[in-house]
């Protein structure tokens, strides 16, 4: 997932360079712009969420906490 995050944010700074060179150039066309910064956008979004970290449920957590404690316990008790 991390490879497609860095080739979505590639792809979204490459059209961002030309959306920016675009505005600098010459005379613009607002069609032309309106796109190549809806590419950029429609690339950024997808590389945003795939690269936030992910956040489990508290009561996930809890469960897994839970029976890690119980392996603890059951590791502890069968050494003796």
């Amino acid at each position: 997932m991390r490879v497609f995050a860095l080739m979505f944010a590639f792809i979204a700074l490459t059209l961002l360079v030309q959306f920016v060179l675009y505005l600098i150039i010459g005379p613009v066309d607002w069609r032309i712009a309106a796109l190549i910064f809806g590419g950029f956008v429609a690339c950024l979004l997808p590389a945003l969420l795939l690269l936030k970290p992910f956040e489990r449920p508290p009561e996930v957590e809890k469960r897994i906490e839970e029976r890690r404690r119980r392996a603890r316990e059951r590791f502890r008790g069968s050494g003796s």
